[in-house]
């Protein structure tokens, strides 16, 4: 079976890094193991069939039986972590410029380590390191 070409929403993907950890039981039958992750059991209820149908996870143990990753969830994750990382890596590459131009130090140390790990965008970072402040635009 090929990977699903598919982009994962961040429900999918943060399920799927769950079950990337440990089997979970059905939503039905456990909600709190859900909710103690962060995940709303009525949103996993309605994305399940997607992900059962696509071939990212399974039952197993029938309707009610535990959730497992399937080894395509895995490819599609990985897929979308390396997808991920990629596009930070691109920031941070495109950011250097806005270093290079004379940005100081301090300001740009701090915008460039919130952009590598994700918690600025690009524009937030540059906005940074312009003005002082972050831009109402947070990820």
């Amino acid at each position: 079976m090929l990977v699903p070409s598919g982009t994962l929403s961040p429900l999918q993907q943060h399920l799927l890094q769950e079950l990337d950890l440990c089997d979970l039981p059905a939503p039905e039958r456990s909600p709190e193991s859900y909710l103690a992750r962060d995940l709303d059991t009525d949103e996993i209820r309605d994305a399940l069939p997607t992900l059962l149908w696509s071939g990212l996870v399974e039952r197993q143990g029938g309707e009610l039986g535990n959730l497992t990753l399937t080894p395509v969830g895995v490819a599609s994750l990985r897929a979308a972590e390396c997808d991920e990382l990629t596009a930070r890596l691109s920031a941070v590459a495109s950011f250097s410029d806005t270093v290079s131009m004379g940005a100081a130090p301090r300001p740009a140390g701090l915008a460039l380590r919130r952009l590598a790990e994700g918690t600025w965008t690009l524009e937030q970072a540059k906005s940074y390191v312009r003005t002082g402040e972050v831009g109402a635009d947070r990820s």
